[in-house]
């Protein structure tokens, strides 16, 4: 086997960890959003519709249950955000703690670390002699 070879294997499980971590740990932490997204009601009186929908739907909603906790925490300055959220609310999910809010950095840097390999596996693929 060739080092591009070992390569390939290497970027491959990384980016299959990844993927499985992100997976299994944003099962695990499904009740930690629940938690937050009670919270949220309380506070404010509603729940946002991406939050109510999303619950419902598994793996395939995470992504959208947490565009809330996305916008605010990621992107609070993007005009879309400004457009959905209040100040207020903004300020609700920046002012949660850290022991409420870590496991939304810890996935998403998960996906992220799969998302890079997986451009990584399609590049070294690419520069492989056939």
């Amino acid at each position: 086997m060739s080092l591009l070879d070992y390569m390939v294997l290497y970027v491959a499980a990384i980016f299959v960890v990844a993927l499985l971590f992100y997976l299994i740990y944003g099962k695990i932490t499904e009740c930690k959003f629940d938690l937050i997204a009670a919270k949220f009601k309380q506070q404010f009186g509603y729940t946002p519709f991406s939050m109510t929908v999303g619950k419902g739907g598994g793996v395939f909603f995470w992504g959208y249950k947490e565009s809330y906790l996305m916008s605010a925490l990621i992107f609070p300055k993007f005009p879309a955000t400004k457009k959905t959220l209040t100040e207020e609310e903004i300020l609700f999910f920046k002012n949660l703690k850290t022991s409420e809010i870590s496991w939304f950095y810890i996935k998403y840097i998960a996906l992220v670390i799969g998302l890079l390999s997986f451009i990584c596996l399609l590049i070294v693929l690419k520069l492989k002699p056939d």
